[in-house]
């Protein structure tokens, strides 16, 4: 089945032209200082595709490569944002993977969100570039710095085996939600592998029946029902699941809110939302965040961030 998405904010540029675009960009960098609003206007108005012909054009006019002349004449996160809109999607979620699991301790949110908020088809490509760049597999990467249930849940996310079809089998929505039930507050203790089984491989039409049955049967939600039965990292994966099959744009708009709230601001998580997100489904990604917390994503973008860093980031949320 064919990936279905909302509303980006970021679209393909009319009139492309990558030479004028590359010479734009060198025009910023070159001599003694930076045009960063110029460096801005041209990442930020063209889309992925665009963006990787421009890096090439760049290549062949000046024989410098675009990243690297980047990252010397910038710092920080607005250099993290930058470089990120100038690697292609696969590539970047590939990277976000790795920087992930790597060295002392695990980023499971990112781990999560990536692995529950994508196709089969992309989850494969992730899995084929990260072999490719890191010449190890994934799934190798993820068990090693994993265990227990939570292992177990990002291993099946990992096969990319889940149902896509749209049709939906009422009699085995009712089943799989006797089941559920029967295998989490229906008894003493949670069968884990009912829960992994059903919620990593049913298609999103199927697993929406199967909560709305759930429901009835239970007279409770799915999602009240895990935060009961598991807690941690296995609570936090499956709840994500059970969150994007609801709704996906409240599922993201929830998880900027957490990179905006409190002392700091996950710039990491932020970047990795904003430019994954830009051309898929952020304009309705916003739409959900002023519904569910009654202010503009901008307005605490803009609280929470400074300098180039928010133009930037301000840009990439205009329509």
């Amino acid at each position: 089945m064919a990936a279905v998405y909302g509303r980006g904010t970021i679209t393909p540029a009319e009139n492309f032209n990558a030479e004028r675009a590359a010479a734009k960009l060198r025009k910023a960098m070159k001599g003694i200082g930076t045009d960063e609003r110029a460096i801005i206007d041209v990442l930020v108005t063209h889309s992925n595709s665009q963006r990787q012909e421009i890096k090439r054009k760049y290549k062949s006019l000046y024989g410098r490569d675009l990243i690297e002349d980047i990252k010397a004449e910038l710092g920080g996160n607005f250099e993290d944002l930058c470089v990120a809109l100038l690697t292609p999607q696969i590539v970047f979620l590939s990277e976000c993977l790795y920087e992930a699991v790597k060295g002392i301790g695990t980023d499971e949110k990112s781990i999560i969100e990536i692995l529950c908020t994508y196709h089969n088809r992309e989850i494969e490509e992730i899995r084929t570039c990260f072999k490719q760049r890191y010449n190890k597999d994934l799934e190798d990467w993820v068990y090693e710095d994993t265990s227990g249930h939570f292992r177990k849940l990002l291993i099946s996310l990992l096969t990319a085996e889940r149902e896509e079809t749209n049709e939906i089998d009422f009699d085995l929505a009712e089943l799989d939600a006797q089941r559920l039930f029967d295998s989490g507050v229906g008894q003493i203790g949670v069968d884990r592998e009912v829960f992994t089984n059903i919620l990593c491989s049913r298609s999103p039409s199927q697993l929406q029946a199967t909560l709305e049955a759930y429901e009835r049967i239970g007279g409770h939600s799915l999602s009240s029902a895990i935060r009961s039965e598991f807690a941690g990292d296995s609570e936090d994966a499956l709840l994500s699941i059970v969150y994007c099959i609801k709704n996906k744009n409240k599922y993201f708009a929830r998880q900027l809110k957490e990179c905006l709230k409190g002392l700091g601001t996950d710039d990491t998580a932020l970047v990795r939302i904003l430019v994954s997100r830009s051309e898929i489904d952020l304009e309705d990604i916003k739409e959900a965040y002023i519904k569910l917390f009654k202010k503009d994503l901008a307005e605490d973008v803009a609280e929470d961030t400074s300098g180039d860093y928010r133009k930037a980031l301000l840009r990439i949320l205009q329509p």
